[in-house]
């Protein structure tokens, strides 16, 4: 993929988007980068390169919110997070393109429309299983769908929750593509399109700071249920096609 494709620029176009995103709510860039990604890569190369761009996400909001990362929470997930990221991207290769597409769709959909589940209670402070846990299932599928709810329910403030969610995102997706490369995925077709995608997180995070109390999250996470929903449906259209 080159610059002369406009499907590029849509990609990096949706860096921006979901990093300032990202950095205004805490959450909801990384699904908004996935459905994007989705449209427009084959299935076996969006969860892959989706890690990529992540890395850039997550780079820019740990850097613009270094000061408030709590890292007794970071430093057990990043440790977890190695081993699940080993284990995920060593699964993740041979998988069926179909079973990759549906997988993805529906725990899009479980993920914004089910009613909140309180982690917490069930697992008060296990943020190394839960660093093993998330980063298996997001090798694998781009969604761990277990971090960001337990930190979203502890008693640390939203800087600190954006703040310590990127720095464990951003180990957590060097560490899978590490594995990717390592059990035999190329990223070179991508190289060029994924580093613009990374420079263009750096001023998304930044706006997205300046965001931060400007924008109702209500109505943000009523817009985003929709647009995620209709991304879904077109990815299990096409791994309706594929089986």
């Amino acid at each position: 993929m080159d610059l002369l494709d406009p499907l590029a620029w849509v990609i990096i176009f949706g860096s921006f988007l979901s990093t300032a995103i990202s950095s205004a709510f805490g959450i909801g860039g990384g699904f908004v980068m996935i459905a994007i990604l989705s449209t427009i890569l084959p299935i076996t190369a969006m969860v892959p390169v989706h890690s990529v761009m992540m890395v850039g996400l997550s780079l820019s909001r740990t850097w613009y919110f270094r000061k408030d990362i709590h890292y007794p929470i970071v430093i057990p997930f990043v440790i977890g997070a190695l081993i699940g990221a080993i284990a995920g991207t060593s699964l993740y290769i041979g998988l069926p393109e179909a079973f990759i597409a549906f997988s993805v769709a529906t725990l899009m959909l479980l993920a914004v429309w089910l009613p909140d589940i309180n982690f917490k209670r069930a697992f008060p402070h296990p943020f190394f299983l839960i660093g093993l846990l998330h980063s298996f299932l997001s090798a694998l599928f781009s969604f761990g769908g277990i971090f960001q709810p337990v930190m979203v329910r502890t008693k640390l403030n939203k800087l600190q929750i954006t703040a310590t969610l990127a720095a464990g995102l951003m180990f957590m997706n060097a560490f899978k593509i590490v594995g990717y490369v390592t059990f035999g995925f190329d990223f070179s077709p991508y190289m060029l399109v994924m580093l613009l995608a990374i420079l263009v997180a750096f001023p998304a995070a930044k706006l997205g700071k300046a965001m931060l109390h400007k924008i109702s999250e209500k109505q943000f996470r009523h817009v985003f249920k929709i647009i995620m929903t209709i991304f879904a449906a077109r990815l299990l259209y096409r791994a309706w096609v594929l089986i």
